[in-house]
């Protein structure tokens, strides 16, 4: 992992404030009501966020109120895993930690409105 990453994922847990974390390629933290998975991929960040204890079967229900002007233009995929649904987006490598920050709380948002 790069020191820029590393210096990100840095700025993102302090403005989580749950630093100090071990930084890795993936990390995943459970903070309840929400899971969140960071998993650094060439100098990229995939975050995933779902809630914890939501089950969800079905994805039409939330597909139906899934807006992607909410997100301000970045993609995000929305899935079932294991009775959960999970939001998930590839950061662009511009971003930084305080826009992983900006994303994560649009990511529970969302999750918190279902």
């Amino acid at each position: 992992m790069d020191l820029l990453l590393m210096r990100n994922l840095e700025q993102f847990f302090r403005l989580v404030n749950r630093w100090p974390v071990k930084l890795e390629e993936r990390i995943e933290c459970h903070w309840p009501p929400h899971g969140v998975l960071l998993e650094c991929h060439q100098g990229r960040l995939l975050m995933t966020t779902w809630l914890l204890n939501t089950p969800a079967r079905d994805l039409k229900p939330y597909l139906s109120r899934w807006h992607p002007e909410a997100f301000a233009g970045r993609v995000q995929r929305l899935f079932i895993v294991k009775n959960r649904l999970m939001i998930s987006c590839l950061c662009p490598s511009t971003h930084q930690g305080h826009d992983w920050y900006h994303l994560y709380q649009l990511q529970q948002k969302f999750l918190n409105r279902m």
